[in-house]
């Protein structure tokens, strides 16, 4: 993955492409005895559009079962919007918890009633049913496979809650370290053959198959060799690691010296379980990269 353009320029598009679905854009023209004036009508904050949905005004209550999107909600100003979380959301143990992604607590949803239910995990149909009922709105965001997709979701919940007329600023407010990091990262030149490896198995090791956000990230530092068509993860063993040319290994931190001793590739340790609650805080891993590679 390069990146071709600024983070500007991403948000800009992104945002005209969303916005212009349900803003009059087209200049007002007022006629008058002498003289034709065009005056640009004042932009409305909402509603606001992207995909399927509409938002009429901002959430005023949220319910978030992802941690990555509660840190979002955090880093966007909005933790005050917020009145529960799911239960791995260990940074706001002041907040009534429901349930996991995986299983939700419908009832305690229900009997909390927040404007809005956040999540990175499918809702059960009837589940689904109920929340409607309740006047519940689920809003899912899928995990994002890639850094364009996170910025789009930190978009999307800018709009959201800022309207039109905010949302830009905040958003870009709120990424411009990670975009920064990423582009110094695609300035450095790297060009390394790599593979990431999350855990081991008997004989061999769980690897990405390049269909992942590591992947997508760590590729400004080189190319992926176990990347695959439609496959997230690959399993390979020690001897087909030693065939391999491989330049760099990004090891989960939990892997150790002994077990990938005697392969010639630098190896970079990292906590590799942040990339599946990805918010803008991965700057951090791709800048401890960039200073191992430099």
């Amino acid at each position: 993955m390069k990146l071709n353009h600024t983070l500007l320029l991403f948000l800009s598009l992104l945002l005209l492409l969303t916005l212009t679905a349900c803003s009059d854009i087209e200049p007002e023209t007022v006629v008058t005895e002498d003289v034709v004036i065009d005056e640009a009508p004042v932009k409305a904050a909402y509603p606001i559009s992207f995909g399927t949905e509409t938002f009429d005004a901002a959430p005023e209550t949220v319910a978030s079962l992802s941690p990555a999107l509660t840190e979002i909600m955090y880093e966007l100003g909005l933790s005050d919007k917020l009145i529960a979380v799911s239960e791995y959301c260990n940074n706001y143990s002041s907040l009534p918890t429901v349930g996991s992604p995986a299983n939700p607590d419908i009832d305690a949803i229900v009997e909390l009633a927040p404007e809005l239910l956040i999540t990175q995990s499918p809702i059960a149909s009837t589940d689904e049913v109920r929340l409607d009922q309740a006047g519940v709105r689920v809003l899912y965001l899928e995990l994002p496979t890639g850094f364009s997709y996170l910025c789009e979701e930190y978009i999307e919940l800018a709009m959201i809650f800022y309207g039109s007329v905010d949302s830009e600023a905040v958003a870009l407010s709120v990424l411009s370290e990670i975009d920064n990091t990423m582009l110094s990262a695609q300035d450095a030149g790297i060009s390394e053959n790599f593979v990431i490896l999350y855990y081991g198995l008997d004989g061999g090791y769980t690897a990405s198959a390049g269909n992942d956000i590591a992947s997508d990230m760590l590729s400004v530092f080189g190319t992926n060799l176990l990347e695959e068509e439609d496959e997230e993860l690959a399993i390979i063993s020690y001897e087909e690691l030693e065939e391999m040319d491989l330049g760099v290994i990004f090891a989960d931190e939990a892997l150790s010296d002994e077990d990938l001793e005697d392969l010639d590739a630098e190896i970079i340790y990292l906590d590799l379980g942040e990339f599946s609650k990805p918010t803008a805080q991965l700057s951090s891993l791709i800048s401890e990269c960039l200073s191992q590679l430099s």
